[in-house]
């Protein structure tokens, strides 16, 4: 780790000075440490080539990794063991799959006893002044890692919560526009079909030629239906026909196409339809933003009855 980053984590402090006579140690330290990462990165290429069948490449480099090992253990002044550059040269020039695959095994082993030696021989005879005050801002580094990683992680889960919640906020808003508009169009509607009862002195029934335009609608989603779907036939032709009645003009007609969710709207015609209850209002709805007719979603406008006495 620099040392310039090494003091911004310890404000106040000062790593102590480097001596000339640490230099043989710093020297000796460094170049075992060189070795063991070099022999770390040698022994994940030997274990590669051996899953690829490659022999004759793995064989070379099973001697590379057995040389810088023997070299850190000579820098270590580690003799536990023999030298694994004769134990590879005993495996012959093109040595097998399988007898590569057991050197491969011993070198991993003797790379993590080299890197355990090397750690105690930083905390006894390598030990320099130096190495508290980088253990400690070491320590601060990896604390500060931490706690950027948990207030970027918080971070990030409010900003999704205020982000969603930013998204619901737009969505009611838009769906409340959309209610209000198909409430509009549903109410303009109704003042079109009370007025075709009038002009045409006829019940709705009789205007539209159906006492259920909307039939066959219920329980469907009808949002995007086809020009050729049942439901948007009937209900184009009723509101052709209350607009002839009506002395509607085409651009009036236009807005009722579709409710503001891609649907029909829909009519029943209740008006004299039944003698026990021939007051009973005709009724335009639409489907809602579910686009399914006859549920809790749907928006239903009454028209005024016209007819003799109402």
């Amino acid at each position: 780790m620099p040392r310039a980053f090494l003091a911004f984590l310890m404000p106040g402090e000062s790593p102590p000075p480097a001596r000339a006579a640490e230099a043989p140690v710093r020297a000796a330290r460094e170049r075992v440490r060189e070795l063991l990462s070099r022999a770390a990165t040698r022994l994940g290429g030997l274990y590669a080539l051996l899953e690829a069948d490659d022999g004759r490449d793995a064989a070379l480099l099973a001697e590379l990794l057995a040389e810088d090992l023997d070299a850190a253990a000579a820098g270590l002044a580690w003799r536990e063991a023999g030298s694994l550059a004769e134990d590879r040269a005993g495996l012959g020039l093109l040595p097998s799959q399988d007898a590569l695959a057991a050197f491969a095994g011993r070198a991993e082993a003797r790379l993590a006893a080299l890197e355990d030696a090397l750690a105690r021989r930083r905390a006894g005879a390598w030990r320099l002044p130096g190495d508290r005050f980088e253990a400690r801002a070491a320590w601060r580094a990896r604390v500060l890692l931490v706690v950027g990683v948990a207030v970027l992680a918080a971070a990030i889960l409010l900003g999704e919560t205020m982000a969603k919640r930013t998204r619901r906020f737009a969505a009611n808003v838009a769906l409340e526009r959309q209610r209000r508009e198909a409430a509009a169009a549903l109410a303009d509607m109704a003042d079109l079909a009370r007025a075709a009862k009038v002009r045409s002195g006829q019940s709705l029934i009789d205007v539209t030629g159906s006492n259920c335009t909307r039939c066959g609608c219920d329980g469907r989603d009808l949002r995007g239906a086809p020009e050729g779907d049942v439901c948007v036939r009937q209900w184009e032709r009723a509101l052709s026909r209350i607009g002839q009645a009506a002395g509607a003009a085409p651009e009036r007609l236009s807005r009722f196409a579709r409710d503001p969710w891609g649907s029909p709207f829909l009519l029943n015609e209740n008006e004299g339809e039944s003698a026990d209850f021939p007051f009973e209002p005709d009724t335009v709805a639409s489907a809602g933003q579910n686009g399914l007719a006859g549920d809790a979603d749907d928006i239903v406008v009454a028209v005024p009855n016209a007819g003799p006495g109402r």
